[in-house]
């Protein structure tokens, strides 16, 4: 049975920052289904051994969305394949910057995943976690933390990048969006709240909720707005150093992590050609990594996928990924 514990990895200005923590308890085989023995030995190696730390980042263009938006689908595949799995808050912008805000926080988490939660997951649960073997991931902008890790003085074992935002001076990020069908006209006075957040929140609605984007909350109108100007990026940066914020100025470095890339081919929102081009670069500079296009596939297109869909098939082979690199 999976176990989710918050807790707060950091407090920034009197703000608590938390992560969720998915984690399975030691058993024994005699207390397994029937239909289950058959696969015991296994099950018992991921749960009895130390484990391996997945570590996750919410997307939602640094602005919106919180740790509850990993699919739930998702942890558990991870926990099948023997991880701990984190997923961690950030501060979110404007009214904090990019790198003051989600960069500093991630880096942060990261740490907090590889020295603290190993001794707390041992007294609170009884497991054994292998802080020095961690992975990381995200979606969109998740991505682009999960990528940033790599600057880490430990960089994670590998990175599973899920249609991220990289290349961030390319001119997708600074073109004006088309609104989202049956989109409200926006009132800047509602949208301008967004600049009396301080100190800045750690959590927001997601971008789409089942029934479309939830415009009468104003961060998601502020940022759908923003799309709309094609000012979204440039104004959660809020100091023009893209460098310091964008995964591509990591990328000739030595020691990047392997890294999986997934991107859905009809990406509007960040196109699947800059996925492309990070795994080319990638490889010119001798890094392990591994590119998954899903044809027709969105911004999004695996917040429903389920196991056994042709696209949740697909993140196994990212999820198996990772797991191959602990």
């Amino acid at each position: 049975m999976t176990t989710r514990k918050e807790y707060i990895y950091k407090i920034a200005n009197g703000v608590s920052v938390a992560a969720d923590v998915y984690f399975r308890k030691a058993f024994t085989s005699s207390k397994l289904p029937i239909g289950t023995l058959i696969q015991a030995p296994l099950l018992r190696a991921n749960l009895l051994t130390p484990r391996a730390v997945a570590l996750h980042f919410h997307g939602g263009n640094f602005t919106i969305g919180s740790k509850e938006m990993l699919p739930h689908s998702q942890s558990e595949k991870l926990l099948d394949l023997g991880f701990v799995v984190v997923s961690a808050n950030y501060r979110l912008a404007p009214t904090i910057t990019v790198f003051e805000g989600p960069v500093k926080d991630a880096l942060d988490a990261y740490k907090w995943s590889q020295t603290k939660l190993p001794e707390l997951l041992h007294n609170d649960a009884g497991l054994d976690i292998d802080g020095s073997s961690i992975v990381t991931f995200g979606h969109s902008c998740g991505g682009t933390l999960a990528l940033l890790m790599a600057s880490s003085a430990q960089p994670p074992r590998a990175i599973l990048d899920i249609y991220g935002i990289k290349y961030f001076t390319d001119k997708a990020f600074h073109t004006a969006l088309p609104a989202p069908p049956g989109a409200p006209k926006i009132d800047q006075d509602f949208v301008s709240q967004i600049w009396k957040d301080t100190p800045p929140p750690t959590t927001a609605p997601p971008p789409v909720g089942p029934s479309g984007p939830d415009f009468s909350n104003y961060r998601v109108a502020w940022m759908f707005d923003q799309l709309g100007k094609g000012t979204q990026l440039k104004t959660v940066v809020g100091d023009d150093n893209y460098d310091r914020v964008d995964p591509a100025s990591q990328f000739s470095k030595a020691r990047f992590p392997p890294t999986f890339f997934i991107h859905g081919t009809e990406d509007r929102l960040v196109p699947a050609k800059l996925s492309q081009q990070a795994h080319d670069e990638l490889k010119r500079h001798g890094v392990e990594t591994e590119l998954v296009l899903v044809n027709g596939g969105q911004h999004g297109f695996d917040e429903r996928a389920q196991p056994g869909d042709s696209e949740f098939g697909l993140l196994e082979k990212g999820f198996h990924f990772l797991k191959a690199h602990v």
